[in-house]
């Protein structure tokens, strides 16, 4: 995959799009390619996490056992927490297809977000967002509660 590819699919993540192209070559520099066929595991739901994963292509089901939470597709990322801290992975995650994956392992990209503010800006701005959208989930899931 060439670089200017890698640089491509970063720049298409909520993280990574406004950082600048020279930071994002820095990143891309350290990413590995991982091509999987479909239904192979990337990682266990309790597995600890030290990496991002970027689908270039193909698509991944983030599941519980059976209990599908979410398929993901080219240009979306998972694992995005495990950047910032090494805990248990909360999901499982198989192929749904043959993919494509970008990943980016945590010790290495530390070393680049301590010397770039825009990088370590851009993942807060994303977790944060996350964390409204799940208390909004929360606050809607007790109001019907409540309601009921």
């Amino acid at each position: 995959m060439l670089m200017v590819e890698k640089v491509l699919a970063l720049k298409s993540t909520d993280i990574f799009k406004e950082v600048p192209e020279q930071d994002l070559v820095d990143i891309a520099m350290i990413m590995e390619e991982m091509e999987l066929d479909e239904d192979a595991l990337i990682f266990n739901k309790g597995d600890i996490g030290d990496s991002l994963y970027i689908i270039h292509q193909g698509s991944v089901r983030i599941h519980d056992g059976a209990h599908v939470f979410a398929t993901l597709h080219s240009s979306e990322m998972f694992g995005e927490l495990s950047l910032l801290d090494a805990e248990p992975r909360s999901a499982d995650v198989t192929t749904a297809e043959e993919c494509l994956l970008l990943c980016l392992k945590q010790e290495p990209f530390m070393e680049v977000m301590i010397q770039n503010s825009h990088v370590l800006k851009g993942i807060l701005a994303t977790l944060c967002r996350r964390l409204r959208d799940e208390d909004k989930k929360a606050a809607a899931a007790a109001r019907r509660q409540s309601e009921a």
